[in-house]
């Protein structure tokens, strides 16, 4: 018999016959399970409960996540600390590519980054607010652009794409931050030009996702993103890998040259970030196009197998950058103490992915609104117990 581990063990309790996305789910409830021995047709198996902390009062995070997981399951088990481990390989889906591993990568390299508890040295009012590209934020958190709704969750019909991107970007404004919109090349143009309808109604607001489709086609969807006034556009060119470096037709993507990226950065005035960033060489490469500022993502562990996690790299990115363009940063933003330990490694934002996903599925606009406000509590609590008395003074001397 092998060893038991924690993926294991997941895997060999799934509802059989959940839903065909996929195999691997939590041991159901007592009331699921004798549910589960007459099952209706066609209607999967409901979502066994599971706890996330102690009881709160109504509208916490906590609530949220319980009725996200109701909708979610088992495309997402929600599970309290996403880890990517229950839903490696679950690509199309919300896991990792292939092993998971870059998933993994970046939720345990993130975990080795730990902070001094200095309760005695601490501001008891810090200043959490910063500016990016000359706005205004609450706090140095914003959401991460995630497009592909359809083709990544195509049995999910709960909310419509429209009705997705007002409740991240709604729920982000009312927080005092940016939402954002995501991008997928093969949607036809009338359905892309429908997103940034969503954008125009949050001017100045609003992260403008897009795919490194050929330079004539991105620059057309660049032309969207001006007429809405979204405050700054993200490339992932990252995206680029895999069946989708293909160069013909509408809804070709791939690789692009420094040459290419200046294109796109002298095409618009709205700051333009190269997403995708993993190597103080491809840093530097995105400055001398030009860029305004780069992302260091490896796309949430869904491009690469086996990428280091962004936490192991940031630092290097960072010096090597030495403050000649903004640096954002993903990759398993959960906690407001994860924003002061990114910012610590050398980022100036973060952006937040999965988590406002399930906070929007959980509780639209007012659940994105209170998972950020939340994290912008956590990381106030997190800046007083390490002597931060500004985002600005954040540096690695608050590291252990």
């Amino acid at each position: 018999m092998g060893t038991v581990t924690r993926r294991t063990a997941l895997k060999a309790s799934a509802l059989f016959g959940a839903v065909a996305l996929s195999s691997r789910a939590l041991m159901p409830t007592a009331a699921a399970a004798e549910q589960a021995k007459t099952p209706t047709k066609g209607t999967p198996s409901p979502a066994p409960a599971t706890h996330y902390g102690p009881a709160s009062a109504t509208g916490s995070v906590s609530e949220v996540y319980q009725k996200a997981r109701q909708v979610l399951y088992p495309i997402c088990r929600v599970c309290p600390q996403c880890d990517g481990v229950a839903c490696a390989g679950e690509f199309p889906g919300i896991g990792g590519l292939d092993s998971g591993m870059s998933f993994q990568n970046n939720f345990s390299g993130l975990q080795q980054v730990r902070l001094k508890l200095r309760p005695l040295s601490g501001d008891k009012k810090p200043d959490t607010s910063t500016v990016i590209f000359g706005q205004k934020l609450s706090f140095p958190a914003m959401a991460a652009p995630i497009g592909g709704l359809a083709e990544n969750f195509p049995h999910l019909h709960d909310m419509s794409e429209a009705g997705y991107f007002d409740a991240i970007i709604g729920g982000c404004v009312d927080a005092g931050t940016m939402g954002s919109v995501g991008d997928i090349q093969s949607d036809p143009y009338d359905v892309t030009k429908a997103r940034y309808d969503v954008v125009a109604r949050y001017p100045g607001k609003v992260i403008a996702g897009i795919k490194p489709r050929l330079n004539p086609n991105l620059i057309s969807i660049i032309r969207l993103a001006e007429a809405a006034n979204a405050f700054m556009i993200t490339i992932d060119i990252d995206s680029a890998g895999r069946g989708w470096m293909d160069t013909s037709g509408a809804s070709a993507v791939e690789p692009k040259t420094v040459a290419q990226l200046r294109e796109l950065v002298r095409a618009t005035k709205i700051p333009v970030v190269i997403k995708g960033i993993m190597t103080p060489e491809d840093a530097l490469l995105a400055g001398e196009a030009g860029a305004a500022g780069i992302c260091v993502s490896n796309h949430g562990g869904r491009v690469l197998d086996h990428s280091a996690a962004t936490a192991e790299v940031l630092p290097s990115i960072a010096d090597k950058v030495n403050g000649k363009m903004v640096i954002l940063v993903d990759g398993c933003v959960h906690y407001g103490t994860d924003v002061l330990r990114y910012l610590a490694l050398g980022a100036d934002a973060v952006l937040v992915g999965r988590h406002l996903w399930r906070a929007a599925h959980g509780g639209g606009r007012k659940g994105v609104a209170l998972f950020m406000q939340t994290m912008h509590d956590e990381l106030t609590a997190a800046m007083v117990l390490t002597a931060v008395p500004n985002v600005a003074a954040i540096n690695r001397d608050i590291l252990a």
